[in-house]
């Protein structure tokens, strides 16, 4: 099967593979899962490991949309795909009402790994890897994730707050921070 890239698609088992999980018991899997994201030295590494099972139909709908032929028109389609089925869709399934937050958070998530993959190619132009953030210590590597994650969540939530007011999401965030 190939896409419109013209690219052959991998089974699910060898995009696995390629990822390096490989497990044995649900809770090996999500322990594994956890450490290897937020361990990886990008939020492009991050993104790459997160999640194999929903990561694999982004990888496909990445393959279809053209790839890495397509790379800055297909990073944010696939983005904002993830924000808006994955999860605002599954919000709206389930609480009745409309929310936005990870559209928003998954647009912004979309410009950092943009930006993050221009600084590697310029990088990578210039044969240098000073100042990478796979030099640091995994503690710190975590931090970084967690916190490009978490910024743009925070945005996400308050954007939401102000276009839907009686959003579900609004009383989570709300239960949240009081």
């Amino acid at each position: 099967m190939s896409g419109i890239s013209k690219t052959p698609v991998l089974s699910f088992d060898q995009y696995l593979k390629r990822r390096g999980y490989i497990f044995f018991s649900f809770r090996q899997a999500l322990f594994k899962v956890i450490r290897k994201s937020f361990s990886q030295g990008s939020f492009c590494g991050f993104w790459r490991m997160w999640n194999p099972f929903s990561g694999y139909l982004i990888f496909l709908l990445y393959s279809f949309l053209g790839g890495n032929r397509k790379r800055p028109y297909v990073i944010p389609l696939v983005f904002l795909t993830s924000g808006i089925v994955f999860h605002d869709l599954v919000i709206f399934l389930i609480t009745g009402t409309l929310s936005i937050v990870f559209t928003i958070t998954f647009f912004l998530y979309s410009v950092i790994f943009s930006i993050e993959h221009r600084i590697f190619m310029i990088r990578k132009a210039f044969k240098t890897r000073a100042l990478t953030r796979s030099n640091l210590p995994v503690a710190y590597r975590v931090i970084l994730n967690m916190t490009l994650l978490a910024i743009p969540l925070t945005i996400g939530f308050l954007i939401n707050f102000l276009a839907f007011p009686d959003s579900a999401m609004n009383r989570i965030f709300q239960f949240m921070f009081s």
